[in-house]
């Protein structure tokens, strides 16, 4: 046995071009050496809630806004469905009373008619009008619910209504200005086209109908391109304004700080791919009805019934998606705020001090 280390039976000593080798756990006469620690020890997420305290994954996005409607199906399913039917039940039945004032002739004879198709028109919009409103304030609501599920808390409907119920009149101004942005910033794009085709169309001028064409066309795509970044940009404003207790003009600013930098980019990809995958849910949970309403075109029913029975059905479609898509959609943007607070203000770490006991909420409770 030589003093530089050992060597395997029926070998020379380690020379001075070799390293000494070193002896296997437990070999006979020599102290087991404790195993060697792996080169990438699995990281230990800190997880009081419905995902782990840390930049978080497209998994752990999804898989958290799963999570949160699993284990709270009554302040995110029920509620959802409740707020559906408070508003779609009357603003269904008073579409389908609007389209009964259709003339009740057939569908041949409604070609002829110059008011046919008016009121019906009307009335199957009128349900549309009810599931904007429900959308509001499950945006609100869903909130509410995630950032508690975030520190592991589970609210109830009526704790998650008396906590944000402060914060509704503000909700909806916030979510009618958005409107009005989206309104505006597509006026802005085919005002000048639309004009030109006015023009055209009015003096017989075809050069200046092709321009108009044309205008119209790129003005479109610019509209598109627009409103996508506006969409992107203002994706925060109900997480801020329900999370943060902030104004309108407050969660405007609030959003537009978070969004911006190389994070946008992440977020668009993320909540166009959302939007696409639920919006093939909500198209399958629908099916049904549509096909109902494509097979009463054939029955030769007048077209007051008609529409009626179309503005019901819309009705119902609302209240489904609604329950099952809202709380994906609504939750799916309240994690991503959560993320964007991560990654750009280090919020998990009061997060983690918050669930350790040792730091104040960043958002108030259900008894705030």
């Amino acid at each position: 046995m030589n003093d530089q280390g050992w060597t395997a039976p029926g070998q020379g000593s380690a020379g001075p071009e070799q390293p000494a080798q070193v002896p296997p756990t437990g070999y006979p006469g020599h102290p087991a050496y404790p195993p060697m620690r792996p080169v990438n020890p699995p990281r230990m997420d800190f997880r009081p809630g419905i995902i782990p305290l840390r930049p978080l994954t497209m998994n752990d996005l999804f898989g958290g806004v799963f999570r949160a409607v699993r284990g709270n199906v009554a302040a995110t399913v029920g509620l959802a469905a409740l707020t559906s039917l408070i508003f779609l039940v009357p603003f269904t039945a008073l579409g389908a009373w609007v389209s009964s004032q259709e003339p009740s002739v057939s569908i041949e004879e409604s070609v002829t008619n110059d008011t046919a198709g008016v009121f019906g028109s009307l009335g199957s919009l009128v349900p549309s009008i009810g599931s904007w409103f429900s959308t509001i304030l499950l945006a609100g609501f869903l909130a509410h619910v995630i950032g508690q599920a975030v520190l592991g808390r589970k609210v109830t409907a009526g704790q998650t209504w008396q906590a944000t119920r402060p914060r509704l009149g503000g909700l909806v101004g916030a979510t009618l200005l958005t409107s009005a942005i989206f309104i505006g910033t597509v006026l802005v794009f085919v005002a000048i086209p639309i004009a030109l085709l006015v023009a055209g169309g009015t003096a017989g001028n075809d050069g200046t109908l092709a321009a108009g064409v044309a205008l119209l066309f790129l003005a479109v795509l610019l509209a598109l391109v627009a409103m996508a970044f506006l969409w992107t940009r203002l994706a925060f404003v109900t997480p801020s304004l329900i999370l943060e207790n902030l104004g309108v003009a407050g969660a405007f600013r609030r959003s537009w700080a978070l969004t911006g930098g190389q994070g946008f980019w992440r977020l668009f990809g993320i909540r166009l791919l959302a939007s696409f995958a639920i919006g093939v849910i909500a198209s399958l949970i629908t099916a049904p009805l549509s096909i109902v309403a494509v097979f009463l075109v054939f029955t030769g029913v007048p077209m007051d019934q008609l529409y009626m029975w179309q503005a019901l059905l819309t009705g119902l479609s609302g209240v489904l998606a609604g329950a099952i898509t809202t709380p994906i959609t609504a939750g799916l943007d309240a994690l991503l705020y959560v993320d964007h607070r991560i990654r750009r203000e280090g919020l998990d770490v009061q997060l983690i001090q918050t669930a350790q006991g040792t730091a104040a909420p960043p958002w108030p409770g259900t008894g705030a």
